[in-house]
C-alpha cells in the first residue's frame, strides 16, 4: 500500500492527529479569554509534538510482497 516510508509515517501522523485536532476544536470554542487560548494551543502543540516523537521512535511491522525472478534468461 505504502511505497515508502515518508507515506506510512504520513498516514500514520494524520490517523493519530484527527482525534487530537477535534479535541482542539471543541476546546477552543469552549475557551472564553485570550489567554487561555494560547495556553490551550500551546498545550496541543506540545501533544503533537510528543505524539510524533512516538510515531517516529515506535518500532513499527509491516508486511511486503516480493516479485523476484531468480533465472530471468531461462524463460
Amino acid at each position: 500500500e505504502y511505497a515508502s516510508w515518508h507515506e506510512a509515517r504520513a498516514d500514520l501522523m494524520q490517523e493519530a492527529k484527527t482525534g487530537l485536532k477535534a479535541q482542539l476544536e471543541a476546546e477552543l470554542a469552549a475557551q472564553a479569554d485570550d489567554a487561555g487560548l494560547e495556553a490551550l494551543r500551546a498545550k496541543f502543540s506540545e501533544k503533537e509534538r510528543a505524539l510524533e516523537h512516538a510515531i517516529d521512535h515506535t518500532a513499527h511491522t509491516f508486511t511486503a510482497t516480493l516479485d523476484l525472478s531468480y533465472n530471468f534468461l531461462a524463460k
